[in-house]
């Protein structure tokens, strides 16, 4: 009975309007108003290949900026300054509404660098979701099998990235009200200290003890497994089940994270079209490809 009154109130998503442009670029940002040199080299690499693109800093409110050639969209301060912040924003589904004008969104972290201009080939290939794949290895040890992928360089679909996440509230009403409770946490100081201490008297009680939970979740998404880049992967399709996510062998030409002197051998020797975290994976691998340590234009 609560299940169907809960899907009266969140009915399927429905598309207001036809989109009316191809692709945006979308580059989250830290709380910090200036970049370090390495953001400098991924956001190089970004106006040099992609730079007749569409192309949105997401900041926060409030935070100055001095990148007149980008445009930007504010959102709330609670967003930014962690992983767990960002992980609650992309599962805000406001952050993909208010990019309706858009048939795809492709977000570019400032860890990312493009090598080509691969984007509208990307968009014309049919999937709703492709970024770097994962594989096995001691970079990555926690990958049980090799499959697609990172958000930190991904193309998205935005219809079929709202289907899923409204329908991921309309089976799973609770989440609704779980999401809602994490992206507020910062309001809601009096109301959590409270569950903390009722926690002890009410032990089994899912009334006190799922909101925190989750909380605990969303502020260390990473060992809970509940980052997006994992529900947009593994999770998205039970909500979804037309929502198509690319091959591993499609992800690779797509781009690479982890172990790319491995991924570059599994891609036939051919380089993707872009990668992820390249500072923190094998970074003597990409710098000859890096446009500001080269006196001539990369590759």
């Amino acid at each position: 009975m609560l299940r169907a009154l809960h899907r009266l109130f969140i009915p399927p998503y429905r598309r207001p309007r036809p989109p009316s442009r191809r692709v945006a670029i979308l580059i989250p940002l830290s709380t910090r108003s200036d970049l370090t040199p390495d953001e400098r080299i991924s956001l190089n690499h970004l106006d040099r290949y992609l730079g007749h693109y569409d192309r949105y800093f997401l900041a926060p409110e409030g935070l100055p900026l001095e990148f007149p050639e980008h445009q930007v969209k504010r959102f709330s301060k609670k967003f930014f300054g962690s992983v767990g912040a960002h992980t609650r924003f992309l599962y805000w589904p406001g952050l993909y509404k208010a990019f309706l004008d858009y048939e795809f969104i492709f977000f570019y972290h400032l860890d990312a660098l493009a090598f080509s201009d691969q984007l509208e080939q990307w968009c014309d290939a049919g999937f709703d979701y492709i970024g770097p794949p994962w594989l096995k290895c001691s970079d990555t040890p926690w990958v049980t099998r090799p499959r697609v992928g990172n958000c930190g360089f991904c193309l998205m679909r935005v219809e079929s990235a709202l289907k899923a996440l409204r329908n991921r509230y309309r089976i799973s009403p609770s989440m609704f009200w779980l999401d809602l409770f994490t992206r507020n946490c910062d309001r809601l100081g009096p109301a959590i200290a409270l569950l903390r201490r009722l926690q002890p008297r009410f032990p089994v009680s899912k009334l006190v003890n799922r909101p925190l939970e989750e909380l605990d979740k969303m502020q260390n998404p990473g060992p809970h497994n509940v980052n997006t880049d994992i529900f947009w992967s593994d999770r998205a399709v039970r909500y979804f089940p037309e929502f198509k996510v690319a091959s591993f062998e499609d992800g690779l030409k797509f781009g690479f994270e982890a172990a790319p002197r491995t991924c570059l051998e599994l891609n036939g020797g051919q380089m993707p079209f872009g990668c992820h975290a390249w500072p923190r994976y094998d970074r003597k691998f990409w710098e000859p490809f890096l446009i500001d340590l080269r006196s001539s234009s990369p590759a």
